[in-house]
């Protein structure tokens, strides 16, 4: 039928290109490749009915390959549907520097649902204040304490009140000053980066006493470039035995192909995990990139930094040759202050202390880290915070 009318066919080839176009660029629902998938492969159809010899069979062959396509990216996007975080425009955009951060001050509210039962996993809204850093009550007078890290440390599903930089500060009476410079998707390279750049100079001050960069195992695969969001950070390798700077992760046509196909569920189930598997040599990197920003900041601030660790999976790090122990180990072993910060899931039989559904910590369990830090930091850096001897900090000269 569609053939005796060329006109329509001709409007109907607008239409799908149309589409096609309204899909990449609007991006409406989170299937939306599948959306553009099929369109392509009825538009490859109605140009079928234009074609005669070789070019029909031609084209023939690239419908049919078009609709397989569809049936594995329906498939994919059955079994494996994207995250559903929504959170207000302009939380997280490309940054020169570190990668990628807030575009401007204001509160976001972030909300993240279960992809197939759209139940609410969390809720919650993060002020960014004009340093561009999530606040923390604090004395603007006291101590400095710098922490640095992912979302485990800037609170990712809690509101502002329940991080732990905030659980810490309330510990200690809000007497010290406390900086939340955290931020999601962080790892060590966004850390010693900011180091070797004097990224914060000004926000920590000329007379910083601690720095705490909160890490896990997981951050292997954001130290070594291979997850899938940290194309515009920094990368960093081995010249010798040194880690050295040698710019952004990904690059030109890499990094858009990578961008274009991440938005594809094929993608997602079949490609990415392969692409995000880690070894051994990834590992020592992490290691030594964290030591490096370590011995930077003794070098450059004289502070010394304390890491709380948290452990991931050993099926995650046996194919390296590392366990988390090891890790510890050898951070321990190059001079680094390590307290174990895992959380049990059954460590609370009536509140959760992780969020279900997500890896994050809930404000419990962000209040139990907390308290681990403030006695661990009491009992081994209470000199450099000017402690008293029951852990008490002194009482902040607050500007009237």
């Amino acid at each position: 039928m569609i053939r005796r009318f060329p006109v329509f066919r001709s409007l109907s080839i607008l239409v799908l290109m149309g589409g096609i176009v309204y899909l990449e660029i609007a991006r409406p629902f989170g299937a939306f490749r599948l959306g553009t998938f099929v369109l392509l492969a009825l538009l490859v159809g109605v140009l079928t009915s234009f074609a005669r010899g070789i070019w029909r069979d031609g084209l023939l062959i690239v419908a049919s390959l078009l609709f397989g396509i569809c049936a594995i990216e329906a498939f994919a996007t059955i079994v494996s549907p994207a995250w559903d975080i929504r959170t207000t425009h302009g939380f997280t955009v490309p940054e020169p520097v570190i990668g990628w951060g807030p575009q401007h001050p204001g509160v976001f509210h972030a909300t993240r649902f279960d992809p197939r039962s759209k139940r609410v996993i969390y809720d919650a809204n993060y002020s960014i204040n004009s340093d561009l850093i999530r606040p923390t009550r604090a004395c603007k007078a006291g101590p400095t304490v710098a922490f640095f890290g992912d979302s485990f440390t800037f609170g990712q599903g809690v509101n502002d009140s329940e991080t732990v930089p905030q659980y810490f500060s309330d510990a200690f009476g809000d007497n010290l000053r406390v900086l939340n410079l955290g931020f999601p998707g962080y790892g060590p390279q966004q850390f010693l980066r900011e180091l070797e750049t004097g990224y914060f100079d000004r926000l920590v001050g000329p007379q910083p006493k601690l720095f705490v960069f909160m890490t896990t195992s997981w951050h292997v695969v954001r130290s070594s470039c291979k997850a899938s969001w940290v194309m515009d950070g920094p990368r960093y390798g081995l010249a010798g035995d040194k880690v050295a700077y040698q710019g952004v992760c990904d690059m030109g046509l890499a990094r858009w192909l990578k961008q274009w196909a991440q938005h594809s569920a094929t993608y997602r189930l079949f490609i990415e995990p392969r692409l995000e598997k880690i070894n051994h040599a990834d590992v020592d990197l992490f290691i030594r990139m964290t030591l490096a920003a370590i011995d930077l900041a003794k070098a450059k601030y004289g502070v010394p930094t304390l890491i709380p660790f948290i452990r991931a999976p050993e099926d995650y790090l046996r194919p390296t040759g590392f366990s988390n122990d090891d890790i510890i180990r050898r951070l321990r072993g190059g001079g680094a202050d390590v307290i174990d910060v895992s959380l049990d899931k059954q460590k609370s039989a009536g509140e959760p202390v992780i969020i279900q559904g997500d890896d994050h910590a809930t404000g419990l369990g962000n209040h139990l880290r907390a308290a681990w830090l403030k006695d661990y930091i009491a009992q081994h850096y209470g000199t450099a915070l000017l402690l008293a001897s029951d852990g008490t900090a002194p009482i902040c000269a607050r500007a009237k």
